[in-house]
């Protein structure tokens, strides 16, 4: 497998022999400790907002709407957040079928429409997991998000603009990572065992 600084990955060629079958998944939750602490300071906005509006108190030097708009920007955000916390459900799993992610919400991609992986900061999601896909092999569900999809993260990152420069002719699908129960480091090396024994392309 090629290895390169920013973790980029080709998945190996149809031709290679598939060593495993059936082997252990892996399964991605959201962790409560990494959400609950994003949450906190939202709640703590929408609180003090909404208790200077009621109040009269100008917080934000904007009048009560503002204020008004600032506790609902804020509970909601923190609801958001403490829903994903709290979902029981995994958001990704990579198993012998394929990568199957609920956000943003892909359903499976098989191993034969995979085309490259990498992982990489992003900006406004300080990590990601991105997959190039040939999007002709894409089951229904993923072939729909893929239409839907804009590009804007490469706008953002560097390393996930190299990544789809160096995968042209292939639309990719970018996965955050950062507030998964298992680290980053983790994921990553179990991807780099899975993918051994998967993908067809190149």
């Amino acid at each position: 497998m090629q290895r390169q600084r920013d973790d980029i990955k080709k998945v190996p060629h149809k031709g290679r022999k598939r060593e495993r079958r059936n082997s252990e998944p892996i399964t991605a939750y959201n962790s409560k400790l990494k959400l609950g602490i994003l949450a906190t300071p939202c709640l703590l906005a929408g609180f003090a907002s909404a208790y200077a509006a009621l109040n009269g108190i100008d917080l934000l030097g904007g009048g009560t709407g503002i204020h008004l708009a600032a506790a609902a920007i804020g509970g909601l955000t923190a609801f958001t957040l403490l829903q994903m916390a709290f979902d029981k459900s995994p958001v990704l799993i990579i198993d012998d079928e394929g990568i199957r992610c609920r956000r943003p919400d892909v359903g499976l991609i098989p191993w034969r429409a995979v085309v490259g992986l990498g992982t990489s900061k992003a900006t406004l999601l300080r990590k990601v997991l991105m997959i190039a896909v040939d999007d002709a092999e894409l089951d229904e569900q993923a072939a729909r998000h893929m239409r839907r999809r804009v590009g804007m993260f490469a706008a953002f990152s560097p390393q996930v603009a190299k990544f789809e420069g160096q995968m042209t002719g292939w639309p990719s699908i970018h996965v955050p990572i950062s507030y998964f129960a298992l680290s980053s480091a983790q994921l990553e090396k179990l991807l780099a065992e899975k993918v051994r024994f998967h993908g067809r392309k190149s």
